[in-house]
């Protein structure tokens, strides 16, 4: 895998979770992973909601991201970004009339899409630098976790033929923790906000009631959705993101727990 890539951190996280993109600075400046902002952001019109309302608008907004990136590939914070930009680009990778209509769009822009980018997430970017997180390690997180990678996380890597309940299980025991695993995936009901919200809530609810029986400190996911849902809205287990389990574990000294509003300061030695 590439160390240069362009770093995509999506609307959620720089707009409501901003140390969330602080700890995965943090920890590509400890791995050595090149990371530049990516030029000219804008919305990849996350694919669950936005997409289902103007599909062209969708594929024309990561068309212009693709354009943009101009082939380099793309580091994703939100598992959202990773499943809009993947998919987005497997259309445009291909010629047919969806990829020659945004091709006309993006000469109206005075741009052109002659390619379109890898994209990575985060939770796999982690996973293939399992080594390098070892060497790096100061601190081990020694906190029992309750694995939720999320629906968007689970079925990019599904569809990249990768698992991503056991990536991110190998990452937590790499780090010191141990990982507890659901015998079923669970949803967080996020994409229902504001479409049935009570739908929604019973579906997190019925989750967080499974994730209890369980036993674990604290749930550990690498979606904000997920993350977002549980630490404002469920608020019956505390949360914590990958980025701040890594960047805790290779030295990162910020309590971002202090962010939180369902808070846990991890054990570590």
């Amino acid at each position: 895998m590439r160390d240069d890539f362009l770093l995509y951190p999506g609307c959620v996280i720089p707009s409501k979770l901003p140390y969330l993109e602080a700890a995965a600075v943090f920890i590509l400046e400890r791995l050595e992973v090149t990371a530049s902002p990516f030029p000219e952001f804008s919305c990849c019109f996350e694919p669950v909601g936005l997409r289902s309302l103007g599909p062209e608008t969708w594929l024309g907004a990561c068309g212009r991201l693709h354009s943009l990136a101009a082939g380099r590939p793309l580091l994703t914070l939100c598992d959202g970004c990773t499943l809009s930009l993947f998919e987005s680009g497997r259309i445009l990778s291909h010629e047919g009339t969806e990829r020659r209509e945004v091709q006309g769009l993006m000469r109206e822009l005075n741009r052109s899409l002659e390619q379109v980018s890898e994209v990575v997430g985060l939770l796999e970017l982690l996973h293939s630098r399992l080594e390098s997180i070892k060497r790096c390690m100061v601190k081990k997180q020694r906190i029992r976790l309750l694995i939720h990678p999320g629906c968007h996380c689970e079925h990019i890597c599904h569809e990249k033929g990768l698992s991503a309940v056991k990536m991110m299980e190998d990452i937590v025991l790499a780090l010191g923790g141990e990982p507890v695993t659901p015998s079923e995936g669970l949803c967080c009901g996020g994409g229902l906000t504001s479409v049935n919200d009570a739908l929604g809530r019973n579906i997190m609810e019925d989750a967080l009631d499974g994730m209890e029986a369980l036993g674990a400190e604290a749930i550990i996911t690498s979606c904000p959705f997920c993350f977002t849902q549980f630490d404002v809205i469920g608020r019956r287990i505390p949360v914590l993101h990958l980025a701040e389990l890594c960047a805790w574990a290779l030295g990162w000294e910020v309590d971002s727990t202090s962010f939180h509003r369902t808070r846990l300061r991890p054990s570590a030695d």
